[in-house]
């Protein structure tokens, strides 16, 4: 089932919760995410350094341009980077403000991903003051999406086709 978050209205703790108990499940591969601000003590970087040390990989796209807070995202991203956590900087000429989290989980001989898509930022100081959205998917259209999302964060070389979310550069006008 999909399952759409309203923060403040609803507790930011459930994607905590998805986080750290990814970070915790054996069947749990990787899991990636994005950072545009975080918090000060910051659960979600937590949970993502949680997560590699339990032996998962996980990437992060870390966004500089994010206005007042350039510093400590260099700080967060630092201090990932040292947990052994695979660090990628902005992207000139795009700003990732999203809110996207990856899940990639074995089931067998099978992938069975998950994703969680919002907007805002990953902060759980200002979920308690922002009206935000979020989904939790496993809807296989959407999660291929986010997957081929941060493909292209990762190689930004790679041709995309979006059909199910926006993307600048790719099906938005800028």
């Amino acid at each position: 089932k999909d399952y759409l978050l309203n923060v403040p209205y609803q507790s930011y703790n459930h994607l905590i919760d998805f986080l750290r108990q990814a970070a915790q499940d054996p069947l749990v591969v990787e899991i990636k995410a994005t950072q545009y601000r975080v918090a000060v003590q910051s659960e979600v970087v937590e949970a993502l350094i949680y997560a590699a040390d339990n032996g998962k990989k996980v990437t992060v796209f870390v966004e500089l341009k994010a206005r007042f807070d350039e510093e400590a995202n260099l700080r967060y991203a630092n201090t990932m980077r040292k947990a052994g956590i695979k660090i990628i900087y902005s992207i000139p000429h795009l700003k990732v403000h999203a809110k996207l989290a990856l899940i990639i989980r074995k089931a067998g001989t099978a992938i069975k991903s998950q994703a969680f898509l919002g907007n805002g930022n990953f902060n759980e100081k200002t979920a308690r003051l922002y009206c935000d959205h979020g989904l939790f998917t496993a809807h296989t259209e959407i999660v291929d999406e986010v997957s081929r999302l941060f493909e292209y964060l990762e190689d930004q070389t790679k041709q995309i086709n979006f059909k199910h979310l926006l993307v600048p550069m790719h099906n938005m006008i800028p």
